[in-house]
């Protein structure tokens, strides 16, 4: 993962669609306690559903994925990570790619070193 201010919540788990229901329900626990309206919740868990699904389709397989949510003054950044299977990023091109560049106001990706590279995708979404 790339260097990022302390995280205020880090959450390690397989990298499984199974999770996804965990992950969804930190990302609104967060974004209520950066007092989000409802509308910018409902936003950050569907940006958050998004990324996740698409790194687990990713991940190498026994993977783990990890997320770490940190509130700043204007909003909340989320990174995902993952050990990647085949050293590919995100398809950028894909529908829900551009789903994820509408619901968050910055998203990045990248990948790491090694044979089964880190990948990880980066969004902010600003409290409204």
């Amino acid at each position: 993962m790339p260097d990022t201010p302390r995280p205020d919540v880090d959450l390690r788990l397989r990298a499984d669609l199974a999770n996804l229901p965990i992950v969804r329900g930190v990302a609104a626990t967060v974004a209520m306690g950066a007092d989000f309206t409802v509308d910018a919740i409902a936003d950050l868990r569907l940006a958050v559903d998004e990324v996740c699904s698409q790194l687990i389709v990713l991940a190498a397989p026994g993977a783990d994925l990890e997320c770490r949510f940190t509130r700043e003054k204007a909003g909340v950044t989320f990174i995902a990570s993952t050990r990647s299977n085949d050293g590919r990023t995100p398809n950028t091109d894909t529908f829900g790619w551009h789903v994820l560049r509408t619901l968050a106001e910055e998203v990045d990706t990248g990948l790491g070193d090694g044979v089964r590279p880190p990948v990880h995708i980066t969004i902010h979404k600003r409290r409204d």
